[in-house]
């Protein structure tokens, strides 16, 4: 049987299917399953499976999944309630079958099939109420055209989605190796220590030669190292002291009402330096560590942790396994200005560049049809921003190694979203001195397949000016990528000196409308033929176009009627991680049918 009749038996089953990842995600589904449950596809993709189900029936259902490894069969159908989009409860009946993983997965694991039928043998939601979706993929959510209420679509959802949202959040609040609180918990507690007039110092500590150590003595061992160096930084302060890991081995201290911070930091530094035995090696994790306390003239915890940060930095500077409070003139050390160079090679090093994801929105279709990937560099439980340190990347060298990870990243996270629909994509920003390396499309085309995303869904953007870089192939390098599949948008386009004309000669797939000129839009009625002009002479060279930067719905509206094909900006959502990806589909589809019932 061919594969692609097969994927159309389980599109056109009568029968709601869904596969459920180890992790509990949903990585399939079909049309069944969305008409029983009254959910788009897209927000229920990468989703965890536990929104489908009725509270009282979740337990048992996980009792279900739990014992299913050990049963040689599928086994009886386990009966309870599912939970449909608008809260409503229905009687459902489930056959679970275990999937083995391919032979070869990059993600081997096993899966879980799920058959769902309504307890009656009929899928409420399949009649005039329910959704239903055209050959060519037309549309994701419930559109007023086709007679279906707004209250089953995204808005409705929202009580299923919160419930997922507060356990993602509770969990992120927390470091996963020591429990320790993380960056953004240490935040909110040093922002209400400010608040109140008592005292307030914090530490800030690194692990001296960590890399050192967990190059010799392996992940494990480093692992278990900072966990002993949590608990030892615990022992040091009172139970109303905050101790976080704000990343790597790179803890910070928060001391609220203390008499003698010195005391503590010299505590810490003399508890730290103690020896221990990991990984069967006895170590002494000496500790650089920088003090920095509250005084008439802090402004926010920004400052403060700046501070602490510079007194860390002159610690090192000394020689390390040394502790410093912080004194003014330390802002102005050539130590501290390098710090920003070697604190950023020290986080691509520790692997702490993450990715966020902004969603591109098709008015056409009503749905998400791509994301893209923005690097994001977390200091101190703090997002240095895009602007600060890529520029410390490309000066450093250090770019090709944040670009590769950044498209890494992007491929194995989005691509549960991905396998929905192949109409799907993920755009990744290109530096120009990424293409200074004569295998970079090799690269490229090297991490996609080793991710398992289809070069189709991937879309590369670049500035104009790197089209025209003559100090590189790149052009050579471009048409490789897409002859593989690739396509390659034109970032900020408007901004430089091409003309459309020229567009033609460039392997190109897509421009995206810099934000600069969406900006001119304040109300909607302003006469600006350029927009038209521009839409009008890409489509006409067979591009496709999307305007960035959209705050408003005069803007989207506008843009929309001009005939501009997908749309991106803080109107829709920020960009936020992977792991916040049901609730950015959810706030870019809301945004979206207000834009479509205020038209």
């Amino acid at each position: 049987m061919e594969a692609g009749f097969a994927q159309q038996l389980l599109e056109y089953s009568p029968d709601a299917l869904l596969l459920v990842a180890q992790d509990g995600a949903i990585s399939f589904l079909n049309a069944a399953a969305e008409r029983l449950f009254g959910y788009p596809r897209a927000q229920l993709l990468g989703a965890d499976h536990s929104m489908l189900l009725a509270e009282a029936s979740r337990e048992e259902f996980h009792g279900v999944l739990a014992g299913l490894a050990k049963a040689a069969s599928p086994g009886s159908p386990f009966t309870g309630s599912g939970r449909r989009a608008d809260g409503t409860e229905l009687p459902v009946e489930i056959t679970c079958s275990l999937v083995p993983a391919a032979a070869g997965a990059a993600d081997a694991g096993t899966s879980v099939a799920l058959s769902i039928r309504g307890a009656a043998g009929r899928n409420p939601g399949a009649g005039s109420a329910g959704r239903t979706l055209s050959g060519d993929f037309a549309r994701r959510r419930t559109s007023g055209a086709a007679g279906a209420s707004l209250s089953g679509g995204p808005a409705a959802a929202a009580p299923a989605f919160a419930e997922h949202d507060d356990e993602l959040k509770a969990g992120s609040l927390r470091d996963p190796l020591t429990a320790l609180p993380n960056g953004p918990l240490f935040n909110e507690r040093l922002a209400a220590a400010l608040r109140r007039p008592d005292p307030v110092d914090i530490l800030l500590l690194n692990l001296d030669d960590f890399k050192h150590l967990n190059d010799v003595l392996g992940r494990s061992a480093a692992d278990e190292l900072l966990v002993e160096v949590a608990s030892r930084l615990r022992n040091c302060v009172r139970p109303h002291d905050t101790v976080a890991r704000l990343g790597g081995d790179e803890f910070a201290v928060l001391l609220t009402e203390c008499l003698n911070a010195d005391a503590v930091a010299k505590r810490i530094a003399e508890s730290l330096y103690a020896p221990l035995r990991v990984g069967g090696s006895m170590v002494r994790p000496g500790v650089s560590m920088g003090l920095a306390s509250k005084s008439g003239q802090t402004l926010d915890g920004a400052e403060l942790l700046r501070q602490a940060d510079a007194a860390m930095t002159a610690a090192k500077a000394a020689g390390k396994n040394n502790w410093m409070r912080f004194r003014p003139e330390m802002l102005n050390t050539a130590a501290h200005k390098a710090d920003g160079d070697s604190g950023l090679r020290r986080a691509v090093e520790l692997g702490q560049i993450s990715v966020h994801y902004q969603p591109v929105v098709s008015p056409g279709i009503g749905s998400v049809v791509q994301f893209e990937a923005f690097a994001r560099w977390e200091r101190h439980g703090r997002l240095v921003p895009p602007n600060q340190f890529l520029p410390v990347a490309e000066q450093s060298g250090l770019i090709r190694e944040i670009g590769d990870e950044v498209l890494r990243r992007a491929c194995a996270e989005i691509r549960p979203w991905l396998a929905g629909d192949p109409a799907y994509s993920v755009a990744v920003n290109v530096s120009g001195l990424q293409f200074q390396h004569r295998d970079f499309a090799a690269d490229v085309l090297a991490i996609a397949a080793s991710t398992g995303v289809d070069p189709r869904q991937l879309t590369l953007e670049l500035t104009e000016s790197v089209f025209f870089d003559a100090s590189s192939d790149v052009l050579g390098q471009l048409r490789q990528l897409r002859g593989a599949g690739v396509r390659i948008a034109m970032d900020d386009f408007g901004t430089g000196y091409s003309t459309l004309g020229r567009l033609q000669e460039l392997p190109l797939d897509k421009v995206k409308i810099d934000r600069s000129f969406v900006a001119m839009i304040k109300t909607g009625q302003e006469q600006l033929p350029f927009f038209a002009t521009m839409i009008s002479a890409a489509h006409a060279l067979g591009l496709k176009v999307t305007a960035e930067g959209i705050e408003t719905p005069a803007q989207a509206k506008y843009l929309m009627d001009r005939g501009c094909d997908s749309l991106q900006g803080y109107l829709f959502a920020k960009p936020a991680p992977a792991s916040h990806l049901a609730g950015t589909m959810e706030s870019a589809l809301n945004a979206l049918d207000k834009v479509d019932a205020a038209q």
